[in-house]
């Protein structure tokens, strides 16, 4: 799971380590965990290992950081979803595109390393996932409320989400069923939003 380093004086300078977080991320995220070991992580920053163990303890921790900025990053579908100067549709419509852009390059490998390697980190993806469908349902009930929605159980309709999220976030149905998380992510929210069902004329 990653070398170890051993126990020594460390700086963990938080602009430099944010810098660094920022150049490995898409390696991760792009590529998977394991096609980025701590040799790779040294080649990409053009560090030597010494001094990158001055600032991170190891590979898990590097790793931790970068599922923590990504996920920082996606969270801004937040201030999206709650803006009142737009219509439920436009916030609706503009969380789901920004969270999209987003998930586009997560890739079925990091998805997978992240599960079998650093499980314990997968509880990162478990709360985000908890606060979105919190999110989402308190936007389903203002929505109904406000009369934009139909009057539908709002417990059912994050039920749903909760499902979905499931699904999302299980690499091996993704791959199975020929997705990646953007396209499934697109494809579910599209049917959410419009409907199965053409409309004629």
């Amino acid at each position: 799971m990653g070398r170890q380093s051993v126990a020594k004086e460390r700086i963990k300078d938080p602009k430099k380590r944010d810098e660094w977080i920022e150049q490995l991320l898409p390696h991760f995220i792009e590529r998977g965990i394991k096609e980025v070991p701590i040799d790779e992580v040294v080649a990409i920053l053009g560090k030597s290992k010494a001094t990158v163990y001055k600032h991170f303890e190891s590979h898990h921790e590097i790793v931790a950081m970068v599922i923590a900025k990504k996920l920082n990053e996606l969270k801004h579908f937040q201030p999206i979803l709650s803006d009142s100067t737009k219509t439920y549709q436009e916030r609706y419509v503009l969380a789901v595109a920004y969270a999209s852009k987003h998930l586009g390059d997560v890739s079925n490998a990091f998805l997978s390393d992240l599960k079998t390697m650093y499980p314990d980190l997968w509880e990162f993806i478990n709360a985000f996932k908890q606060m979105a469908l919190s999110e989402l349902r308190a936007f389903y009930i203002s929505g109904i409320a406000e009369g934009t929605f139909e009057d539908i159980n709002p417990d059912l309709m994050v039920l749903s989400d909760e499902l979905f999220f499931d699904a999302l976030t299980n690499p091996e149905y993704l791959t199975a069923k020929g997705l990646n998380l953007q396209a499934a992510f697109e494809s579910y929210f599209r049917m959410r939003f419009y409907g199965i069902l053409k409309r004629v004329g």
